[in-house]
């Protein structure tokens, strides 16, 4: 990985990564307190709710206590009830005055609690008597008989049995008011006269959810869930009459019946804080399971939390913004100079001594980028000196094997004319002097390559010396392509192969000795094949040759460099002359067994004149 990818990880990592994450841990945490604290409230204020429910109907149990629990009122309803068959009687008539005073009796009673709409009086003699204030319709009495509460009233015998609105149709009436049940007994005998039915319009339960929900500006609502869930009431007018677990949508996460409970949850499509209160009190009080739900809207108890996590958000924002401009503009430009100092470093390890890093700006690293500049320049002036050097001591070298092999041909040529000049054959001595002069006519050239055809000419002439020399000893062909000549090979190159098969290849032999020379191009190179009939070279000896243990010299005739005058001079020095000139990778390869003959190849790149 880059630097700069480095460095940005890193950046994202320890600064980005952090900040986000606390962040959301301190979001979460806020919210975690808020609605701990929330919830805190909530409870208490439920509590309060539910005591006041509880008094309210407590309230109305007093009211109905005193109608079933009076006398008069009892009696009231009884000729009320023997009205109910009998002819009207005389306006005269005593008895219709204190009946009429026994009715303004019932009325007051009636008009104390103002919440009562309507009493209905069953007979046990199955006479029916509706005191109403609002229209409404009683149940028939067969029908009220098969209902359960019916024998929960009876049970009691006498306390009061409530049911909500939507909780029993028949029992609510068309107006869905609460309505309580009881037995009617007779104050002396506590004789059974009937079962009371009260309906109630209980205006200050509105008033207890307004008194309590006047901060929520409406994101707040409280319901009132009767037995098997029915919403007996609710102050968002909206899920009256309805079952709460299905038309909430939470089915099996609230538990009614539990003390107080609170759950995180989606409510009508809205998320929203729930929570549950059990009124065990008004439970005692007749009214069944019922169970108090406030529903808060998340977002309604969150918002404060919203607008200070909000300018929190925006101020790590802010920082991260500030973060990236910084990291582009001190980290970034600080890392792209390092950055461009490696790519330089690699670029220079590739040979490019030319690179330069540009200077810009006025800090540290404008001498990192001056003095790396600064060395690559002393780098190239000193490797540019000791290139210098290696070419004036690879001339030095050349020239010195060079010169040896031109006084040891010489010496050979010299020695052969002598020979012939004391056999006083002038005629051959004056071929070879010719010869001769051709071949340092080629030697003195001031080039160190020249043109394969001059390299053959010379090679030939040197030849035709030695013929001179060994007259029938050995017979010679020469077979390049025409196509090969006009390319340039090192000056002196072949001659000492040949000479090292005259010298060495066919000492002793008894027979017609062959040097064959020929050449074919190996793709970019030309190889050079010198092959002949000879002796061969020993094993012992190509193996230190092919080692490079000794000199060519010492590894063909055994002698040391010194000493050595006329034995495998040129063989040794012609090796290190292509590997200097060309490179490691040509010069000659040896191919030689006792008794079979030698086979030198010679390889060299092609180079057009």
């Amino acid at each position: 990985m880059s630097l700069g990818k480095r460095v940005f990880t890193a950046f994202f990592v320890f600064v980005m990564i952090p900040l986000v994450v606390l962040g959301t841990v301190s979001s979460l945490a806020f919210q975690h307190v808020t609605r701990e604290k929330y919830e805190e409230q909530l409870e208490l204020s439920m509590n309060a709710i539910g005591r006041n429910i509880t008094n309210m109907i407590k309230e109305a149990n007093y009211f109905s206590d005193f109608w079933v629990t009076t006398k008069d009122s009892v009696q009231s309803v009884e000729q009320s009830i023997g009205m109910g068959s009998a002819p009207p009687p005389a306006a005269d008539d005593p008895y219709i005055e204190e009946m009429v005073e026994r009715q303004k009796l019932s009325q007051r009673v009636l008009l104390t609690y103002p919440g009562i709409k309507s009493v209905t009086l069953y007979g046990d003699d199955g006479k029916v008597v509706n005191v109403r204030f609002i229209p409404d319709t009683p149940a028939p009495f067969e029908q009220l008989k098969t209902n359960p509460l019916y024998a929960e009233a009876l049970a009691k015998n006498g306390a009061p049995v409530w049911i909500g609105p939507y909780e029993d149709r028949l029992l609510t009436g068309e107006n869905n008011l609460f309505t309580q049940i009881r037995v009617l007994l007779d104050i002396d005998t506590l004789a059974s006269k009937g079962l009371l039915v009260i309906r109630f319009q209980m205006n200050e339960l509105s008033r207890i959810f307004d008194f309590y929900n006047t901060e929520a500006n409406g994101n707040r609502r409280f319901l009132l869930v009767g037995r098997s869930g029915t919403v007996i009431y609710d102050s968002g007018e909206q899920l009256a009459g309805e079952n709460f677990y299905r038309q909430a949508g939470i089915s099996g996460r609230l538990d009614l019946t539990q003390r107080y409970q609170s759950s995180k949850m989606d409510f009508l499509g809205q998320k929203s804080l729930v929570s549950v209160h059990y009124l065990p009190e008004i439970n005692r009080l007749g009214t069944g399971d019922w169970t108090l739900v406030t529903v808060t809207d998340w977002d309604y108890l969150t918002g404060d939390q919203t607008r200070i996590l909000s300018w929190v958000v925006g101020i790590t924002a802010a920082s991260l913004a500030c973060a990236l401009v910084f990291n582009l503009m001190f980290v970034r430009r600080t890392v792209n100079t390092f950055v461009r100092v490696a790519g330089a470093m690699r670029r220079v390890e590739r040979g490019d001594l030319t690179t330069r890093v540009p200077v810009t700006g006025n800090d540290e690293t404008v001498i990192l980028a001056k003095g790396f500049n600064s060395l690559v320049a002393r780098v190239s002036d000193l490797l540019d000196e000791v290139v210098r050097e290696q070419h004036r001591k690879r001339r030095a070298e050349m020239m010195l094997l060079q010169a040896q092999i031109k006084p040891h041909f010489l010496f050979n040529a010299l020695e052969s004319i002598n020979i012939l000049a004391a056999r006083n054959d002038g005629r051959k001595v004056s071929r070879m002097v010719q010869q001769l002069a051709n071949i340092f006519r080629i030697s003195i050239q001031q080039k160190e390559e020249i043109r394969i055809d001059q390299e053959l000419e010379h090679v030939r002439s040197y030849l035709e010396i030695q013929k001179f020399r060994f007259e029938e000893l050995f017979e010679y062909e020469i077979d390049v392509p025409d196509r090969l000549l006009h390319h340039r090979i090192l000056k002196l190159t072949l001659q000492p192969l040949v000479e090292n098969c005259v010298q060495h290849g066919f000492e002793g032999i008894d027979y017609l000795g062959r040097i064959r020379i020929s050449a074919v191009e190996e793709g970019d190179n030309i190889a050079f094949y010198v092959a002949d009939n000879g002796i061969g070279i020993p094993q012992r000896k190509m193996a230190m040759f092919a080692a490079g243990g000794a000199t060519a010299l010492e590894a063909l005739d055994g002698e040391p460099a010194e000493t050595g005058e006329r034995r495998g001079l040129g063989v040794g020095n012609v090796n290190d002359r292509l590997r200097i000139h060309y490179g490691p990778g040509y010069g000659l390869l040896l191919c030689s067994a006792e008794g079979m003959g030698t086979v030198i190849k010679c390889l060299i790149p092609k180079s057009a004149s």
